[in-house]
């Protein structure tokens, strides 16, 4: 999945299965609460700025350890399309951000965390059991109702 932010290209492919574990089971406490701050019914389901409340309530309750684990977890996936046709290159290298308009913003490093959480969990929210996705749909029904 390619999308631009700000005049720069990223690219985000998925992860693998045993990564994607380790971040899922460190967001799930929280999933509830995010999942009705997720606007749905476009290509790319996105954030609204109405959301902002429900995020701050849920990332307040993840310790700094796993919010680092899960915030290096997802942009380990993201790559920036270097200018004049240098290719790709990942923007995280072990625990540092390799540009400094990511690691200078963090509107910028959230919109790629995000990003890559749609990108590798969407299947994920589709195998849930129909009665868990009935409650999911329910809150976001509260949240823009």
């Amino acid at each position: 999945m390619e999308f631009d932010i700000q005049g720069n290209t990223y690219k985000v492919s998925k992860l693998d299965a045993m990564a994607q574990f380790h971040i899922v089971r460190r967001l799930l406490p929280v999933l509830g609460e995010l999942m009705p701050a997720v606007k749905t019914g476009t290509e790319t389901p996105e954030l609204s700025m109405d959301a902002i409340p429900a995020i701050g309530t849920a990332i307040s309750k993840i310790s700094d350890d796993d919010s680092n684990y899960v915030l290096y977890g997802l942009l380990a996936g993201v790559s920036l399309q270097e200018p004049n046709g240098l290719g790709w290159s990942k923007v995280l290298s072990g625990n540092t951000l390799m540009y400094s308009h990511i690691s200078d913003s963090l509107p910028i490093m959230l919109q790629l965390a995000f990003k890559s959480l749609m990108h590798n969990y969407s299947g994920f929210f589709d195998a849930l059991p129909s009665d868990l996705k009935e409650k999911i749909q329910a809150l976001k029904n509260q949240s823009n109702g």
